[in-house]
C-alpha cells in the first residue's frame, strides 16, 4: 500500500496526534546554554514513547513543543544521513512553516495551547515551599 506523502495539513494533523498520544509526555524543565527544549524517544518508528522537555521561559511554548515534536517525526529520514548541525536546520525550517501555520488560525491555535495544557497536568511540577528548597540541615548533619 501506497500512503500519500503528507501535506502541510496532514503533517499538523500527525504533530497534534503524536503529542496526543498516551506514551508521549511532556513537562517543564530548566534548560541552559540557549536549549529551548529536548525530546526523548526510543529508535523504533512510530516510536514507543516520546519525553519533551521545554523551558517555561521560552514563548511561545507551543513553538518550542511543535519543534521538538519535529524532531521525532522526521527522525527515520534524517538519522544517518544528517549530522545534528543539519538535523536543526531542517526541523527549524519546518518548526517555522508549521508555527506561522499554527499561529495565524485561533482555533488551531487553541487547540494545541488546551492539549499542551492537558499534557503539562498530567506531569506537574513538584510543587516544594521555599522553606524545604532551602532547607540544608540534612548537609550540615554529615
Amino acid at each position: 500500500m501506497h500512503r500519500k506523502p503528507w501535506s502541510r495539513v496532514s503533517l499538523h494533523r500527525h504533530l497534534l496526534n503524536l503529542l496526543d498520544r498516551p506514551t508521549t509526555s511532556l513537562k517543564f524543565g530548566t534548560k541552559r546554554n540557549g536549549v529551548a527544549g529536548y525530546v526523548d524517544f526510543d529508535d523504533k518508528f512510530p516510536p514507543a514513547y516520546v519525553r519533551i522537555t521545554v523551558d517555561a521561559n521560552n514563548t511561545p511554548v507551543t513553538q518550542y513543543v511543535v519543534h521538538e515534536l519535529i524532531h521525532v517525526v522526521i527522525s527515520e529520514l534524517v538519522l544517518g544521513k544528517f549530522d545534528s548541525t543539519l538535523e536543526e536546520v531542517v526541523v527549524l525550517s519546518l518548526d517555522q512553516y508549521v508555527w506561522n501555520f499554527i499561529s495565524t488560525d485561533k482555533s488551531r491555535l487553541a487547540k494545541w495551547e488546551k492539549l499542551i495544557a492537558k499534557k503539562l497536568a498530567e506531569h506537574p511540577e513538584p510543587n516544594v515551599a521555599l522553606e524545604e528548597l532551602a532547607d540544608r540541615s540534612a548537609d550540615d548533619k554529615s
